[in-house]
């Protein structure tokens, strides 16, 4: 359900707009917890970067955190902040620093079991202008989380074009190898999560190149997303199992349990 927008959101005109039609424009996906989202100061953090970099100006965050505390329901649930280019003349050249703003509720769901992951087959090709950016075309995401239909497993490991791992469908991947916390480096294609940001912050994470043997020679694996948090990975389909209580893991996710608390 939309909860609130910077535009009439009645106004059909508004069908024509820049992220509609040229993907002009980047979202946030946020959990929210009593009418509070636990990570908004890095979520604003990645927004801001990415508006930087589009050459667009800042939505209303004032307006944005009051429609999050006016909800009616107080409870667990996900939103996105979806945030375009202001309409202006059809065409790709940008003629405006302006934007509109679009904020959405969906339910939230917990879902903490140990993972098992599949490997995808299509992968990710470089990306060098839009890399490490949250933009409005999905279309790579949406054609390699289709094999998940194909396939028994919670998400598909997706890697890049030279056979190095990046990322999930829609989440961070975090290993633990020799005591010492691994993320794969994502150069060329992938988004760094604001939950990879915020563990970053608290703990010492070495960002290396990974192959799927070296996570095979890992003791642990997590996935990591601001909406589920951290979560253990059980195996990987050809490669695992994995240890699903490792005390590296135990001490993320308490940490993680109490950043969601603290709201």
């Amino acid at each position: 359900m939309i909860l609130a927008a910077s535009f009439d959101t009645g106004d059909i005109t508004m069908w024509e707009n820049r992220g509609l039609m040229y993907g002009d424009g980047v979202f946030e996906t946020m959990r929210c917890r009593r009418l509070q989202v636990p990570l908004w100061h890095w979520h604003q953090q990645r927004l801001q970067r990415s508006l930087d970099y589009l050459g667009m100006a800042l939505p209303d965050s004032t307006a944005i955190e009051q429609a999050i505390k006016q909800q009616s329901d107080p409870g667990e649930s996900i939103l996105r902040l979806t945030v375009f280019r202001q309409h202006q003349q059809r065409g790709y050249q940008p003629r405006s620093r302006a934007c509109h703003w679009l904020l959405s509720r969906y339910p939230y769901q917990s879902n903490d079991h140990p993972q098992t992951l599949g490997i995808a087959r299509q992968t990710l090709s470089p990306q060098q202008l839009l890399n490490n950016l949250k933009h409005l075309n999905r279309l790579p995401q949406v054609l390699i989380a289709a094999e998940l239909a194909e396939q028994s497993c919670d998400d598909l490991l997706v890697l890049d074009q030279d056979n190095h791992v990046i990322e999930t469908t829609s989440q961070n991947i975090v290993v633990v190898r020799n005591n010492r916390l691994l993320t794969p480096a994502m150069r060329n294609c992938g988004v760094e999560g604001v939950a990879l940001t915020w563990l970053k912050q608290h703990m010492a994470v070495e960002t290396t190149a990974m192959t799927l043997t070296d996570l095979q020679q890992s003791e642990a694996v997590m996935t990591a997303n601001a909406v589920h948090g951290f979560r253990i990975v059980e195996r990987i389909k050809t490669i695992g199992p994995f240890q699903i209580n490792h005390p590296i893991c135990d001490k993320i996710g308490h940490f993680w349990q109490q950043l969601i608390d603290s709201v």
